[in-house]
């Protein structure tokens, strides 16, 4: 998909990769429709966009726990912008609290952020694009940790894992014009990193510090999955000793 003129929805979009990708696809002529909790955040980086890009972003406080919320963005993305041909379901959360230690449920809102608003961004997604003759392209942030076990983050992993395997039980939708991808970074200077260096000490940063990537590396395969059009149902991982990599589809049952 050519991304000039198209819109973009992307949710956590005031920090990290939503809001590198954010600049990204203005820069290349796209809308993008920001969505995030943090109103402060979020109206600034739609002022800075439309400063460079006029015209090009526009902002909506949106927590994607929320039905409600998320169909809200979708319905101004079509009230501005008229169609809706990207959606990047990108907000997510840490688990920083060390699983079986905490006697509260705060490993819940790890699973609503990170994996059902996910399900929930996609389904709305797929119910917009069937409208249009043009389909469009779905991406979901998942995680290197989706793909390998993460013993200090094991129900972030388990998020992560369970969007890489929905995204990939989507491939069929390409026979309506739609297509999903998986984006799986490794470690990523980005909040999540910053949260858990907060809550684990000096020894979480030792670990991911050697393993850290470039955030343009991960955008260039958000990039890339919305431009190559045979994409589908994969999910790409990006680490720093490998770059880019589009992982084969699992075997059919």
């Amino acid at each position: 998909m050519k991304i000039e003129g198209k819109t973009a929805i992307i949710t956590g979009a005031s920090s990290g990769f939503g809001k590198a990708l954010a600049w990204r696809l203005a820069g290349k002529g796209g809308h993008v429709v920001l969505g995030d909790l943090s109103a402060k955040a979020g109206s600034a980086l739609k002022d800075e966009i439309n400063a460079k890009y006029p015209g090009h972003a526009i902002f909506q406080v949106c927590d994607v726990a929320s039905k409600k919320d998320q169909e809200n963005l979708f319905a101004l993305a079509k009230n501005q912008f008229r169609s809706v041909d990207i959606v990047v379901n990108n907000a997510g959360i840490g688990e920083n609290t060390a699983f079986g230690t905490d006697a509260t449920d705060s490993w819940l809102p790890v699973l609503r952020i990170d994996l059902e608003a996910v399900i929930l961004g996609t389904r709305l997604a797929l119910a917009e694009m069937q409208k249009s003759a043009t389909g469009g392209v779905i991406l979901n942030t998942a995680s290197l940790a989706g793909l390998v076990p993460v013993e200090f983050q094991p129900v972030y992993a388990a998020a992560k894992a369970g969007v890489v395997n929905f995204t990939k039980s989507l491939t069929n939708w390409k026979k309506k014009g739609i297509r999903v991808v998986a984006i799986c970074p490794g470690f990523t200077q980005t909040g999540i990193i910053d949260a858990g260096r907060a809550a684990f000490g000096d020894a979480f940063y030792k670990f991911v510090g050697p393993q850290l990537i470039p955030i343009d590396l991960v955008i260039d395969a958000f990039v890339r999955a919305i431009e190559d059009d045979s994409l589908t149902g994969v999910a790409i991982r990006i680490t720093k000793e490998r770059g880019i990599q589009v992982l084969d589809q699992a075997a059919r049952l």
